[in-house]
Order: C-alpha cells, then structure tokens, then sequence
C-alpha cells in the first residue's frame, strides 16, 4: 500500500498550510492582538518540545512493552477527543458572540 504515504504526505501538507493560515486570521479574532506575540511564542516552543519528545517517549514506551498498534489507538483517541472539544469550544465562542452557528 505504497498509495497511503502519498495520500498521508498530501494530508499532511494540506493540514499544515491550514493550521497555518487559519491560526493567523483566528487568532487575533479570539484573543486580541495585545498578547499575540505571546501565545504565539509559548505555543510553537510547545509544538516544537512535545514534537521533538515523541519519538522518545514512543520508544520508550515499546521498551515497555506496549505495541505502536495499541500507541496509535491511544493517539487516535486522542485526536478524536481533541476535536469533540474544539467543536464544544467554538459552539460555546458563537454562543458567546451571539452569532448564528454554521454547519
């Protein structure tokens, strides 16, 4: 299934130029532009940290004995959950701003 890397890559891709382009028009919308150097700063040395940690602790959790089958539920799960709240989230910021949700 060589296919999946080339689909994975472009997922990939097209996730990153998103997350990118959304989080610089979303961002000041939410939290101002006061402290936006700020939260910008403390989240991407959070990404870079927790992205430069995980090959570690994805090891170190195989030493242990746990399967990466079983570690990629656990993330998937993760993700899943992750994105349940966010859409929690920004029902409640709509709410907040009185304005109409669009599905």
């Amino acid at each position: 299934a060589s296919f999946t890397i080339v689909v994975f890559m472009i997922l990939l891709g097209f996730s990153y130029g998103m997350s990118s382009t959304l989080f610089g028009a979303i961002w000041p919308e939410v939290y101002g532009t006061l402290h936006l150097g700020s939260l910008r700063a403390i989240t991407v040395s959070l990404m870079v940290f927790m992205s430069a940690a995980g090959p570690g602790v994805t090891g170190w959790l195989i030493d242990l004995g746990v399967p990466f089958s079983t570690q990629l539920l656990y993330m998937g799960s993760f993700c899943f959950g992750a994105v349940v709240l966010m859409t929690l989230a920004s029902h409640a910021y709509r709410v907040r701003l009185n304005q109409p949700e669009v599905i």
